[in-house]
């Protein structure tokens, strides 16, 4: 009875927030992200147990929120108060990847299944449109950043203190409970991070997006995943070449980051094994025996796509198809251990297609604005948010993490670096006037 009655009461706070400031949905989706999912509060069980009667809470806060936020907006343009419809940037390239995934639901097994994955799917192009249709000026971006990073400041926190036992030692996983889309989270903001701690120009601000950079920094350190450390190392560089940056300059940021790294794994307590499980995870036959453990997933996923390379074997039956073209399920259980490689099973050559496309445009809008934005005070913010655009590429190719709604956060991101276009071009105009 209490939960129903805390849900209800939130559900109201909720909707009359997205009513009356539309633009606060991209908020309460970014805080909603970790806490999707079944989450176990461990550190403060005693409490839960004895005041509220129960430690586990399950929570589906994402789809309720953007039902709501699109709804607001629709209700709102039919009444002509307000168009929150009128940028379609990058949109339509998403429209053959949406007709793709949309043929390939055709051959479904399980239609939960598949409405499942349809809507994890859509869920990305709806934040990114809410995102740069309601994000029109620097105040409100302002508040989407900083809740950004106060939402990883919270995980991190919560991760740190709450470092699980995960078989093969001591991880943070935080809420996501696992420690791969953990780091991968973390991997997104520490981009977008960086880039405001070199936009801004206060003391105290660079101050406090210090220590966010720096912890978000030690949260990926800490979930030992190899992956999202290189992952962010490429993307960094990769950057730096883009932006011309001085080469002294990106080894000097390289070794800043990895001192902390460094420094993060001698000072952590010893109780917890995670000095033995770093140098343990950094060595060359560990590195081969996970590479090792992922190659195996492209012939069996080649295998299972061999019959259907048109369509794939249809969105959403990957869970029920699996079981027969491998021993090892184990490895292969919750996906292929790559997206792309997933993409391709499950939608066949045409819906990689469409979705390498879409990415294409993509990386081409943004690379090409890059030199617009030089002089730019929202360059270096610009430059961050690209960098967490590219880290999740990166990352998606030895994980999946359309889970626990990284996805989402990726569309933000990438919607807000959009954004920091769009006011680029609009004083462009202004000036040229």
């Amino acid at each position: 009875m209490i939960s129903w009655i805390i849900t209800i009461s939130l559900v109201c706070i909720v909707v009359s927030v997205i009513f009356y400031r539309p633009y606060l949905s991209v908020v309460f989706v970014i805080v909603s992200i970790p806490f999707e999912g079944v989450i176990d509060f461990r550190f403060i069980s005693y409490f839960l147990e004895r005041v509220i009667g129960f430690r586990y809470i399950t929570t589906y806060p994402l789809e309720a929120i953007l039902a709501v936020s699109v709804l607001v907006c629709i209700y709102k343009s039919i009444l002509g108060r307000d168009n929150c419809f009128r940028n379609m940037k990058l949109v339509y390239c998403y429209i053959p990847f949406v007709m793709c995934i949309m043929l390939s639901a055709i051959k479904s097994i399980e239609l939960s299944l598949t409405v499942k994955e349809l809507v994890r799917w859509l869920e990305i192009i709806v934040i990114y449109y809410l995102t740069i249709n309601l994000i029109n000026d620097d105040k409100k971006m302002r508040v989407v950043l900083y809740t950004m990073f106060l939402a990883m400041a919270m995980v991190s926190v919560f991760g740190i203190i709450n470092t699980n036992y995960n078989g093969e030692g001591y991880r943070v996983t935080s809420f996501f409970g696992n420690p791969n889309p953990m780091a991968g989270y973390a991997n997104l903001i520490i981009t977008a991070c960086f880039g405001m701690l070199m936009t801004s120009v206060r003391l105290r601000e660079r101050i406090t997006l210090g220590i966010f950079t720096v912890l978000s920094i030690i949260t990926c350190t800490l979930t030992l995943s190899r992956s999202a450390w290189f992952s962010l190392i490429l993307t960094m560089i990769l950057l730096f070449s883009l932006t011309k940056v001085k080469k002294k300059k990106v080894v000097l940021l390289l070794v800043v980051l990895l001192a902390i790294s460094a420094i993060t794994i001698l000072l952590f307590p010893s109780n917890n094994n995670i000095k033995g499980r770093f140098m343990e995870t950094t060595t060359l036959k560990t590195v081969k025996g996970s590479l090792g453990v992922r190659a195996t997933c492209y012939p069996i996923g080649l295998n299972m796509v061999k019959d259907d390379l048109i369509l794939g074997i249809g969105i959403g039956n990957y869970p029920l198809l699996i079981k027969k073209y491998t021993k090892v399920y184990e490895i292969t259980q919750h996906h292929l251990h790559n997206l792309y490689l997933q993409l391709f099973v499950e939608t066949g050559f045409m819906g990689l297609s469409a979705f390498v496309f879409w990415l294409m445009c993509i990386v081409k809008y943004l690379v090409s604005s890059l030199k617009s934005l030089e002089n730019s005070r929202h360059y270096w913010l610009f430059v961050g948010l690209m960098g967490g655009v590219i880290v999740y590429l990166f990352n998606n190719l030895a994980d999946v993490l359309t889970v626990h709604g990284i996805h989402l956060q990726w569309g933000i991101i990438l919607g807000l670096a959009v954004v920091l276009i769009q006011f680029r071009e609009s004083e462009t105009c202004l000036k040229t006037v």
